[in-house]
């Protein structure tokens, strides 16, 4: 393991994720939110959550690259940054009237 290629990648996914995501919680960033609408609710993938289930994903099938696995952490790290990182499955009205996008 070389710390210095897991540090460059986390900072490199930091830097990305912070580049394409809202800059506000309830705002749309440069890509369109991953969310499913049921009913009154909504079912919203946040990039730090896919990001972890990656991070899982290549740790059970043995996958393992220093410079990847720190770009995935940075990602996290700066979507759990966000006030609303919880909100994953919500009243979508609720949700407006506390972060108004």
């Amino acid at each position: 393991m070389n710390i210095y290629v897991l540090i460059f990648g986390t900072v490199i996914g930091f830097l990305t994720a912070r580049f394409i995501s809202a800059k506000k919680e309830g705002r749309q960033g440069r890509l369109k939110f991953i969310k499913f609408k049921i009913g009154e609710n909504v079912l919203h993938i946040h990039h730090w959550l896919y990001g972890s289930v990656v991070l899982l994903v290549m740790w059970q099938v043995g996958f393992y690259n220093d410079f990847i696995y720190g770009f995935f952490v940075g990602m996290v790290m700066q979507g759990l940054m966000y006030k609303d990182f919880y909100y994953i499955f919500f009243n979508e009205k609720e949700y407006g009237k506390k972060y108004p996008g």
